[in-house]
């Protein structure tokens, strides 16, 4: 019962009760009274479920470049409307049910307006953004679209004519975005951790709302208008009285995912990082079940330790819990002695993990923390995350020292002692940057560069490798960021995990795809293998050494593969 990955989208009709949620696993779910309705399966994550304002279909926005129309209370599928031209982030209904807007990820930044008409669905070019739209609005009286995209900007459009009305600045990239029911107000949420308040008839902000401690990203009104629900990354929904722009309730459990809400009536919805969504106040004292996908993964020798969605950090090979975060592990690093662990998670706690698996918890700051990295042996470890800081620590967890690194999040982070030791960062921003303290070595950018997920340092060869959502595995110069090569783009989504030997011959990369690529140089260039194990939602997690090339999926598996593609063995720890 319920969904296999985390809960990204949620939608509730107030007329049949019935609650819709879509997650990672690709399920779209009805769930009336707590019990599920129906289920259906597409062949990729869900990013965006909402129910037609007369209550009787369900949009779903896919990461396979298509919108869906099911019915509400059965979940027969009406239509598939695609391909676009790239991942389906958002998808809003007309106030009339006569159609739907669709927005799109970088490839494809365009806004979409789809039509149900007499002989079908048409659709039509409504605009463009520079970058991914990962937010979207339709005005009250149905005669203009909002977006919010990955350019930093939010717009205005005509819906009629497609006449860009107004351009929102923002200082980082707002990535979602509502209309008040009385058509009076825009919400939109960005990166530098503030809801704004604009006015749709001069595209003026009217109010800042300051009070989430971490980047903001969910915004949406209740029904009835009276109350603005805003999800940051501090763990936190705050749900603000729109007469007075006051927090009026701050809501928060350990597993909820603040990126989706909604009002069921006198409570709130909200996704999780569980099988089922979380209500405020909660339905029952019933337990969420938690999901068991594999976030990340650290390798020392022949040691293997993960972190899960359920906050559970596992020696694989040991089948020991070697501790238990109370939320989703985002990373973790064994130290150089091979004994020491790391490991953080979304609401900004580390632990630290000795050989008598005595834990130490500090709780860091800035929102969820998405890399750590030992460094000088193992005196010292990185961090960094969300608010684009990177964060030094003594290996007692004493703070060190702390620095805004990028002005948006920073994905993750690797190490190498050479050349006096330099600290390099992959960021959303596009931008791969190398540090000596905290003087900045140099900073690696380029046009066709998306959205950097992973990086790793072959030490020998003096390269870093990167990954990015882009679908590119690039290497650079260790020492200049000058950019030796792009490999072969062979992945289908976005590269999510990289790791590469020290001389730099071979590099395995994990993507949403639901695959990984095992790298190896020749003397001819480049050859590959592509390692099939965990299947979508995506491999985020990959390890190499000199004999064996190891993935880590969101279906809770760990595979270990003989150099030449044979898989050797597959655990489910």
């Amino acid at each position: 019962m319920g969904h296999r990955s985390p809960i990204t989208c949620i939608d509730h009709d107030a007329t049949s009760g019935v609650l819709v949620t879509g997650g990672y696993d690709g399920a779209v779910i009805a769930w009336r009274d707590g019990l599920e309705m129906w289920r259906t399966t597409f062949d990729d994550l869900v990013n965006e479920v909402r129910i037609s304002p007369d209550g009787t279909r369900v949009a779903v926005a896919a990461a396979d470049a298509h919108a869906f129309v099911l019915d509400l209370l059965t979940g027969a599928h009406l239509a598939a409307l695609g391909p676009h031209g790239d991942d389906v982030n958002v998808v809003r209904w007309l106030p009339d049910a006569s159609g739907l807007v669709c927005t799109m990820d970088h490839v494809d930044p365009t806004v979409r307006v789809w039509t149900d008409g007499p002989s079908g669905w048409t659709s039509r070019i409504l605009a463009r953004h520079d970058s991914g739209v990962f937010g979207a609005a339709v005005s009250p009286d149905g005669t203009r679209v909002a977006t919010a995209a990955e350019d930093r900007t939010a717009r205005i459009w005509d819906l009629a004519t497609g006449e860009q009305l107004f351009v929102l600045p923002h200082p980082g990239d707002p990535e979602t975005i509502d209309w008040s029911p009385d058509g009076t107000v825009l919400a939109t949420g960005c990166d530098d951790d503030v809801c704004r308040l604009w006015s749709p008839q001069t595209g003026a902000v009217v109010l800042e709302l300051k009070d989430a401690t971490a980047a903001v990203r969910f915004v949406r009104f209740s029904g009835d208008g009276t109350r603005l629900l805003v999800g940051a990354y501090d763990a936190t929904m705050r749900v603000y009285c729109t007469q007075t722009w006051t927090v009026v309730d701050e809501l928060t459990l350990p597993i909820q995912w603040e990126r989706a809400a909604c009002v069921v009536g006198e409570r709130v919805a909200i996704g999780s990082f569980g099988a089922e969504p979380v209500f405020h106040p909660p339905v029952d004292d019933r337990p969420i079940a938690p999901t068991f996908g594999i976030n990340a993964l650290a390798r020392h020798g022949e040691r293997l330790v993960i972190g899960r969605d359920d906050g559970s950090i596992i020696d694989v090979l040991a089948g020991r819990l070697l501790s238990r975060h109370e939320s989703i592990v985002n990373t973790v690093a064994i130290a150089p002695d091979g004994v020491r662990v790391v490991s953080a998670d979304y609401r900004g706690v580390i632990h630290l993990t000795d050989a008598e698996q005595t834990r130490r918890v500090v709780v860091g700051r800035g929102g969820p923390i998405n890399s750590a990295v030992w460094l000088d042996g193992d005196s010292r470890f990185a961090t960094a995350g969300y608010d684009g800081h990177i964060r030094l620590w003594a290996a007692d967890g004493t703070l060190l020292d702390d620095w805004m690194a990028h002005h948006s999040p920073i994905k993750s982070l690797a190490w190498t002692a050479v050349d006096g030791g330099l600290l390099v960062a992959g960021s959303s921003d596009g931008t791969v940057s190398a540090w000596r303290g905290r003087d900045e070595v140099w900073r690696a950018a380029s046009d066709d560069m998306v959205l950097v997920n992973a990086v790793a340092i072959a030490e020998d060869e003096g390269t870093v490798v990167s990954a990015s959502r882009d679908l590119h595995v690039r290497r650079f110069d260790l020492r200049t960021g000058a950019l030796r090569e792009s490999l072969p783009t062979i992945h289908k989504k976005s590269v999510k995990a990289i790791a590469v030997t020290a001389d730099g011959t071979r590099i395995v990369s994990g993507s949403y795809d639901g695959t990984a690529i095992a790298w190896t140089r020749g003397d001819s260039g480049w050859s590959w293998r592509v390692l099939r194990s965990h299947g979508k939602p995506g491999v985020p997690a990959v390890g190499v050494s000199d004999t064996n090339v190891f993935s880590a999926g969101w279906d809770g598996t760990v595979a270990r593969w003989a150099l030449d593609g044979e898989l050797v063995a597959s655990y489910r720890p």
